[in-house]
């Protein structure tokens, strides 16, 4: 089975689920720590982090753990990924790797934050924070996350829609602390300074909601602005929103938003252009940014995920008059050349 009957047969599957219980999430408050853990009645979930950390030695990096939660028309049953990556701005080395856990899964209970596949790990403890852990034999992570800001819930009550159309709940922490331990070709490094960003999205949606642009802006201020643009399989944005946490004072949430790249880069595979450099303006909090990848080969392909790019950039502008600098992980899909 191709790409593309993958993606028809998921969907044709996925609608079915919806005419028999309906696709739309029953809106609810947030729960915490339930909501850390899986929601086994939705067909698509995720939780992600991505940060920018420094090692004792002084060494700039940045890495991406996720762990994805989906429905398999082959088992007729969720699969459980595991993806991690590091980028190394000073070598311009990213390294990538993705575990696959079919079922049976083991241990997996509905609104408990504990999931362990393979050799990934996330935990939630309330005394110490997230916990994640992952061992890929030529790179490892063993990190303590401590949220410094209060949770962002998207879309104002935790809801969001996707590009399909159909709703999904979104949260974020955005300036998690954090410590541990990394290794690199077999190298550990303790950490001495780290800021993750948390994502966590559950819900039933089509591939088709899938296609999108998103960005995390981690401020120097604390601050964290979220963007997320969605387009459809032309490439035109169907929908997009923003959320923009300062380090004090009310979260402004919106819609609208510009998004200019100023050049494209074709990944080291030939699979995909993605567009990058980018001019992002936010005119509801007059806020301009110019957001550029540190080094451009920062791509994940052949996985069992559609290929994307996931990279850390830096981030110079302004947000009315004050100056503001700081980092960003870009997320982009959907830019297949096929």
């Amino acid at each position: 089975m191709n790409r593309k009957q993958s993606l028809i047969s998921t969907t044709v599957i996925i609608a079915l689920v919806c005419i028999v219980n309906g696709c739309s999430v029953q809106e609810r408050s947030l729960d915490f720590p339930y909501d850390h853990g899986p929601h086994l009645d939705s067909l698509v979930e995720w939780w992600y982090f991505t940060g920018e950390i420094v090692t004792s030695e002084g060494q700039t990096l940045g890495f991406e753990f996720t762990i994805f939660r989906g429905w398999d028309c082959t088992y007729l049953d969720f699969i459980y990924l595991g993806h991690l990556a590091i980028s190394n701005p000073m070598t311009a080395e990213h390294t990538f790797v993705e575990v696959k856990t079919t079922p049976p899964v083991a241990g997996i209970e509905e609104g408990i934050p504990e999931i362990k596949i393979s050799n990934f790990s996330y935990v939630f403890s309330e005394t110490k924070g997230f916990i994640i852990k992952a061992d890929a034999g030529n790179m490892a992570v063993d990190l303590t996350l401590s949220p410094s800001t209060d949770v962002l819930p998207h879309g104002e009550e935790g809801i969001i829609e996707m590009g399909d159309g159909m709703s999904c709940y979104y949260y974020s922490f955005t300036n998690l602390q954090t410590a541990g331990k990394i290794s690199i070709n077999n190298s550990e490094h303790s950490l001495s300074s780290g800021r993750t960003w948390m994502d966590h999205q559950w819900g039933t949606f089509t591939p088709y909601g899938v296609i999108w642009d998103w960005f995390s802006l981690r401020l120097e201020d604390g601050s964290g602005l979220m963007l997320f643009q969605f387009r459809d399989s032309s490439d035109h944005v169907v929908r997009s929103n923003w959320s923009y946490q300062p380090h004090t004072g009310s979260v402004t949430y919106g819609e609208e938003f510009s998004l200019r790249a100023t050049r494209t880069y074709e990944d080291e595979k030939g699979n995909c252009t993605y567009p990058i450099d980018w001019i992002v303006e936010v005119a509801d909090i007059d806020a301009h940014f110019q957001v550029e990848p540190l080094f451009d080969e920062q791509s994940i392909y052949d996985v069992t995920t559609p290929n994307y790019w996931e990279g850390l950039c830096s981030v110079e502008g302004t947000i009315g008059d004050t100056p503001v600098r700081g980092s960003a992980y870009v997320e982009l899909t959907g830019y297949e050349n096929w």
